[in-house]
């Protein structure tokens, strides 16, 4: 009788690539953040806004949201009229970076080519 594999914990006890997305992050605006965010430094609230097309309100919502369970500081400078800027944290950058391997993983499954192998035409 055939039983499902378990999955096997990898680094840091995470899920093996593709199977634990983070659903927090997994919501397109905090996705649109995040990779935003993680090239960067410190980007500025403005800039974020116009790159994702929302509204004041939407994004302050969501970067409210994100600076609570972690994953981003928010610097408000009140030397420069109304300039907020805004970065990852450590924590928050690590937990993308896993999100993005678990995302990687499914795609590299859709597409036939996980565990660097290429599932040709049902051979194998």
């Amino acid at each position: 009788m055939n039983h499902p594999r378990p999955a096997t914990p990898t680094v840091h006890g995470a899920p093996p690539p593709g199977v634990g997305l983070d659903e927090f992050l997994h919501t397109p605006a905090r996705l649109n953040i995040c990779a935003l965010l993680a090239p960067a430094e410190w980007v500025l609230f403005s800039f974020l806004r116009d790159s994702i097309g929302t509204s004041d309100s939407a994004l302050s919502k969501q970067l409210t949201t994100l600076e609570q369970a972690g994953f981003v500081e928010i610097r408000k400078d009140h030397n420069v009229r109304r300039q907020t800027s805004v970065r990852l944290t450590d924590d928050g950058r690590a937990r993308f970076e896993a999100y993005l391997s678990s995302l990687e993983g499914l795609v590299a499954r859709a597409r036939g080519t996980a565990d660097g192998a290429q599932v040709r035409g049902g051979q194998g």
